[in-house]
């Protein structure tokens, strides 16, 4: 969380400048994670370069047909057999919530009318 985390001395902005920079290219996060890790400014990049390298990753793999079609057929098969669990129950005249997406729409008010 930026706001509880204590503002860069000027002195350590400027140190950390150049290593924050190589951070934000692809596969140099570890430039000011590891090697200005002294260096609060540059760690704080470091860590969102770290994160944005991670969905860069995700994304990359989702350009790759085998694994965006394997993903989507897991994902379509899972939802497949939620909704034959949910269907069982309902039959018995149970509620059985789906674990995760039941909190979420709970969480965030979803499909609930106004």
């Amino acid at each position: 969380n930026a706001s509880s985390e204590a503002p860069a001395l000027e002195s350590e902005e400027e140190e950390g400048r150049l290593p924050s920079m190589l951070g934000y290219i692809p596969f140099l996060f570890f430039v000011p994670l590891f090697g200005s890790k002294n260096n609060s400014f540059a760690v704080r990049h470091g860590r969102q370069a770290l994160a944005l390298f991670i969905i860069e990753v995700i994304a990359l793999l989702f350009l790759i047909d085998v694994f965006s079609e394997f993903f989507w057929t897991v994902v379509f098969v899972a939802c497949l057999g939620l909704a034959l669990v949910g269907c069982v129950h309902a039959a018995q005249g149970k509620f059985w919530k789906i674990p995760y997406l039941s909190d979420l729409i709970q969480k965030y008010d979803l499909f609930r009318d106004n």
